[in-house]
């Protein structure tokens, strides 16, 4: 038997499952955060307010429209390093952001505004809050695993 003969999956155009992981995580973050952010920005709208007091919203929107257009721009070869930069980046405002405004108090301008204060120790108060829900777990876990993914990809094709 000829050990040089390449197997099917070498020979393929097909990317490799890493690449296909990447992608599948940055849809399903997207997704999350542009129907969140979609849903919630409506019903603040239907209320009167076309720019919404809790900014957490627009910034969802827009968020998760960039990662697919940077999904697109990777799938195409351009600017792969750097979009694997900012995707961690993203991946990590994400998820400080969601303890760090829960930590303040869910002030509705994000760093800004009248929160309220939390009590007890901060290790159960995190725990608490990354199984507070399905979708919140669904989300933080993802956002994790797509910037491991990304930081992955940012190593491997270094030049």
């Amino acid at each position: 038997m000829n050990s040089e003969v390449a197997s099917p999956a070498q020979e393929s155009d097909f990317p490799a499952p890493v690449y296909l992981l990447a992608a599948h995580l940055a849809v399903l973050v997207a997704v999350i955060h542009v129907t969140l952010g979609l849903y919630n920005w409506i019903r603040w709208a239907s209320a009167g307010f076309l720019v919404p007091r809790d900014l957490r919203w627009p910034l969802f929107v827009f968020s998760g429209v960039a990662l697919v257009v940077g999904l697109v721009l990777a799938t195409r070869g351009r600017y792969r390093r750097p979009l694997y930069l900012g995707g961690i980046a993203l991946m990590a405002v994400y998820v400080g952001g969601y303890f760090a405004w829960h930590a303040t108090g869910h002030r509705p301008l994000l760093l800004f505004g009248e929160g309220a204060g939390h009590t007890g120790p901060l290790v159960p108060f995190l725990l608490d809050h990354l199984f507070a829900g399905p979708v919140k777990f669904l989300a933080l876990t993802s956002e994790v695993a797509l910037a491991v993914v990304l930081a992955y990809l940012f190593v491997r094709e270094s030049p």
